[in-house]
Formats: C-alpha cells, sequence, structure tokens
C-alpha cells in the first residue's frame, strides 16, 4: 500500500487518508453491530463474542505482519509485534476507549485476565536464557505449534462453558437459525477484512504524508507503523464503547491479548526452523511492560469496588503506556 501511494501526487494522498478514516468508522461500527446481532441469537454474552469472532477479524493485521517478518528472518520483528501490541490494546487502546464510554469488568474479565497471564507465563519461561551469561533467549518452533493448537482449545473452551451457562437464556430458534449465524459470522470477518484494509491505507497514507514533511523514518516507524496494526482494535474498542457495547469492547481486547501470543506468537514460531531469537530488551522492558499493563487491569478487573473502567481508569492506563514509549526511546536512543 505505501509504495503504490508514495508515487501520487497530495491531493491523492490526502483523499486516500480521509477515505480511509471515513471507512475504518463505519466499518468498525458495522461489526460491533453485527457482533452485538449474534451475541443475542447465539445466547452467548458481548464479552465472549469479542473474545472470540471479532478478535479473530481484529487480530488480522499482527498475523499477517509477524508471519511475513518471520519468513524474512526478521523475528525480532515479529516478537516485538506481538508483545508490542498486548501492551498497546491494555493499555493505550483500552484508555482511549474509555475515554468514550464505560468499560464493564467482572468475573468473565477476571478469567479472561487469568487464561492471558497464563499463556504469557508459559510464553515467558520458556524464552528464558538457557545458559547463565546469555542474554538472548528463545523461542523454539515446537513451541510454536503448540500454541498454535491452543487457538481452537481456547475458542471452543470458551463458546462451550459460557453455552452451559446460559442454556436456559440461550435462543431457542438458534438451533433452527444456522444459515442466519453464517450470514453474520461472514458480515463480522468482511467487515474486519475491511477495516485492516482501511487501517493499512490510513497508516500508510499518514506515513507517506510524514516523509514529505521531512519527518524522520526513526520516528515514523517508531510511532505510525507500530500504531498501525492496532488500529482495527482500537475503532472497534471505540465503535462499541460509544453504542454502549462496552463486553464486546473488553472482550475484543483480552481476545486479541491472548491470540497475540497463542495465534500471532504461534505461527511465527512455528514458519521459522531455528525459532525466534528474544533479545534482552525483551527482559528489561516488553515483559516488565506486559507486568505493568496487565497487573493494573487485574486491579480493575478484580477490586471489587471497580465494575467499570472509567475515564479515570482510562487515563491512568495512557499514563502507563506514555511510560513504556518513554522507555522504549530511551533504550534506543541513550542506551
Amino acid at each position: 500500500m505505501y509504495h503504490i501511494l508514495a508515487n501520487l501526487n497530495l491531493f491523492i494522498v490526502l483523499s486516500v487518508l480521509a477515505l480511509s478514516l471515513i471507512v475504518l468508522s463505519k466499518a468498525a461500527d458495522s461489526l460491533v453491530d453485527n457482533a452485538a446481532k449474534l451475541s443475542k441469537i447465539l445466547g452467548l454474552s458481548q464479552l465472549i463474542i469479542g473474545a472470540t469472532i471479532v478478535s479473530l477479524g481484529t487480530t488480522l493485521p499482527e498475523l499477517s505482519a509477524s508471519v511475513v517478518a518471520a519468513l524474512q528472518g526478521n523475528g525480532d520483528f515479529a516478537l516485538g509485534n506481538a508483545i508490542g501490541s498486548i501492551i498497546t490494546n491494555t493499555s493505550l487502546i483500552l484508555g482511549i476507549a474509555a475515554l468514550f464510554g464505560k468499560i464493564p469488568t467482572d468475573k468473565e474479565a477476571s478469567q479472561k485476565l487469568s487464561m492471558l497471564i497464563a499463556a504469557i507465563m508459559i510464553l515467558f519461561f520458556t524464552t528464558i536464557p538457557y545458559k547463565i551469561g546469555n542474554d538472548n533467549g528463545l523461542i523454539p518452533q515446537w513451541l510454536g505449534f503448540i500454541l498454535l493448537l491452543l487457538v481452537p482449545v481456547y475458542i471452543f473452551y470458551l463458546i462451550k462453558r459460557e453455552s452451559n451457562n446460559n442454556s436456559e437464556e440461550k435462543d431457542h430458534n438458534a438451533e433452527k437459525s444456522i444459515g442466519i449465524i453464517a450470514v453474520f459470522i461472514t458480515k463480522i470477518f468482511i467487515t474486519a477484512f475491511i477495516i485492516a484494509v482501511s487501517a493499512s491505507a490510513l497508516v500508510a497514507s499518514a506515513e507517506v504524508l510524514a516523509e514529505r514533511m521531512g519527518i524522520p523514518d526513526v520516528v515514523i516507524s517508531s510511532t505510525l507503523v507500530a500504531f498501525g496494526t492496532s488500529v482495527p482494535e482500537l475503532s472497534t474498542c471505540i465503535a462499541a464503547a460509544r453504542s454502549n457495547h462496552g463486553g464486546i469492547a473488553i472482550g475484543n481486547i483480552l481476545g486479541a491479548n491472548i491470540l497475540n501470543i497463542l495465534f500471532v506468537t504461534g505461527a511465527s514460531a512455528a514458519v521459522t526452523p531455528n525459532g525466534i531469537p528474544v533479545p534482552q530488551s525483551f527482559y528489561t522492558i516488553h515483559f516488565v511492560g506486559i507486568a505493568v499493563v496487565i497487573g493494573a487491569f487485574g486491579f480493575f478487573a478484580y477490586n471489587k469496588e471497580f465494575h467499570e473502567i472509567n475515564k479515570r481508569e482510562g487515563i491512568i492506563l495512557l499514563l502507563i503506556y506514555a511510560a513504556y514509549l518513554a522507555a522504549n526511546i530511551f533504550n534506543t536512543f541513550y542506551r
């Protein structure tokens, strides 16, 4: 997308930027609306729909970017994209969404958080350096296949468990409406694809404009490109929060985070015969960043006094992201 826009005149680039913003907003609204309707038909909570079907759709940019990077031998980028997206989703994206509407936290959110923590701990302990004095770790290829196998297990477990819990409330017409269910699922994935394409166009056009304004490449890559793969989650969560479907927002964030470990990291490692190397900076900055944002979210989710993430908690999450970003910049330029 970038290479196409780079050769076009300024008016066309600006038009692409404006059009992609409009399409992104409309597609996000459509995705949330279809997800809410599907949850009602299936008798599943909005959080579960957000954590499975919606998050599968919005994780596509991270998946494609990381797998391509891994195939090209750039394992650092593949892992950084997945881990960075978890931190971005839980702090920046959730924080911004909370400014537009209240995000509910409940027992379900706590359980999904526990699953995320378990997935991260598995990843972390398998990447601890094998030899004392060796600063680098390794995510082996075999672990990638195991993580991929856990994806259908995760989705089946959530849906099966929710179906059992809500069996009395479940819409009895659902069994007779397989065609309708298939239509809604298809609509969700089509709109997720449209969101991914429009997000790519948005970031590419912004990148071209930034370059023509003389902004350094390092600034562009560390801001626009890094932020680009999280635009689908951001647009979906804002649309969900604004339309009082906070369950879809929190489910999308938690589901996308879990899938970034199981699906994105798993696929990246699976296509890399020698495994993905883990630089020392991941232990000192990125894994620490994950611990902080998960700890903050865990406090909101498990504390009985907090039933939702509102603007105040959203600002706290945004400040955490700012600290993480500052640590990254310091490590890059002043280490």
